[in-house]
């Protein structure tokens, strides 16, 4: 017998894959409605640096940061290569030339329980048993063009690591808040719902 939460799990990656046959879309929560996310701008107002022997630089809640908290919605700025200097990212207008989605997992370690008295064992957890807790974040890539700036290759907002049943990608309102007015991301198909600051 499927213990429940496999069957939790192929249930909502059947649901994704299912949904992969169709165009991604982003919900925008003032609406409730889907949005097709296949094309697009980010204007980005203000220079980033991204640090020395790094190749991006991550957004939460409308801060610029060298790390965030993976278990809430955040947005980093890409670049190609890895530098000995910090590299600046000018502000500019990059065209989104296409869009996909992306599945992380982590699996945690259950506490180490201690042996009992007369067990012929201690019980561990996660590591090798299977009973971690598991943890899935949905991202999207969206990759980046510019002219002037050609170092600079993706933009990507994940959602965050969350229990496999109530994991999602983030809304435009969770890339809004993540972005601050550091940037602005219009989507083709309706500009109208573009995300300003």
């Amino acid at each position: 017998m499927v213990p429940r939460r496999w069957f939790l799990i192929i249930l909502i990656f059947s649901c994704h894959w299912l949904s992969a046959c169709g165009p991604l879309t982003i919900k925008d929560t003032s609406t409730r409605s889907f949005l097709p996310i296949q094309r697009g701008v980010l204007e980005l107002h203000r220079d980033v640096a991204i640090p020395a022997h790094r190749t991006r630089i991550f957004f939460q809640d409308g801060r610029l940061l060298s790390g965030i908290n993976e278990y809430h919605p955040h947005c980093q700025l890409r670049v190609r290569n890895i530098l000995e200097q910090t590299q600046m990212v000018q502000a500019d207008r990059f065209t989104i030339d296409k869009v996909f989605g992306t599945l992380d997992e982590v699996v945690s370690n259950e506490p180490v329980r201690l042996a009992a008295a007369g067990a012929s064992h201690i019980a561990g957890g996660g590591g090798g048993g299977g009973n971690g807790e598991s943890r899935l974040m949905y991202s999207y890539f969206m990759a980046l063009h510019s002219e002037r700036q050609p170092q600079v290759t993706y933009f990507v907002c994940g959602g965050a690591f969350k229990e496999p049943a109530f994991t999602d990608y983030p809304s435009l309102q969770d890339i809004q808040t993540a972005m601050g007015d550091y940037a602005t991301l219009k989507l083709d198909q309706n500009a109208q719902n573009s995300l300003t600051n």
